[in-house]
């Protein structure tokens, strides 16, 4: 019972660290985001916007980083959990712009106004 505590305890501890809370804000941060991406696009019939899509790409190598660190940790589900959600987020904001189905607006007009795949 003790030692179950004290491992608790650490945990918890590990979670309020550089490490954990840098792996906490960008897997929040990545899941808010695509909350909004789906948002906008059901809420909204044109695939352009006012800036692009890329410039979010730091935010899934960041929690790509932390995944990195949580696994040198002993929170190995957590880390792999970061390492996927980064990944993919990254492979989908790329896939957002290249599929027209969320592009910049200079880039839409460039582009030649597609319409939306969907």
């Amino acid at each position: 019972m003790n030692k179950a505590l004290s491992m608790q305890a650490r945990l918890s501890m590990r979670l309020f660290s550089w490490k954990g809370l840098l792996g906490l804000g960008s897997g929040l941060a990545l899941i808010l985001f695509w909350s909004l991406v789906v948002l906008r696009i059901v809420s909204h019939p044109e695939n352009h916007i006012g800036v692009s899509v890329l410039w979010i790409l730091p935010l899934p190598l960041m929690a790509v980083l932390a995944g990195g660190l949580w696994l040198s940790t002993q929170l190995r589900r957590a880390g792999w959990a970061l390492l996927v959600l980064g990944l993919l987020s990254s492979m989908g904001v790329v896939l957002l712009d290249q599929l027209d189905i969320l592009v910049e607006y200079e880039s839409w007009l460039e582009r030649g106004m597609p319409d939306r795949p969907f």
